[in-house]
């Protein structure tokens, strides 16, 4: 796992573990309609992977991804454009 992907993976288990302390790594490929995150959590989460990666992302593309995968591959494209 390369640091961006780690940054990704913590910024996200740190957001998902504010609703259910129990979850871990392993939560991190199920559907975040799976998760019990309302468009709010995912907002802040989008806003908070950008703060992490210093990148600038677009709400309405993250709004329709499906998987919490989703949001990692679509962060660290942005990472690695920038």
């Amino acid at each position: 796992m390369s640091d961006i992907e780690s940054r990704i993976a913590d910024t996200m288990l740190a957001k998902l573990r504010e609703r259910d302390p129990s979850l871990g790594p392993a939560d991190l490929t199920r559907p975040v309609a799976d998760l019990d995150l309302d468009s709010l959590d995912l907002v802040e989460l989008h806003q908070q992977l950008e703060r992490e990666l210093q990148v600038k992302g677009d709400l309405r593309e993250s709004a329709g991804f499906a998987f919490l995968g989703d949001f990692s591959d679509y962060f660290v494209k942005l990472a690695s454009q920038g």
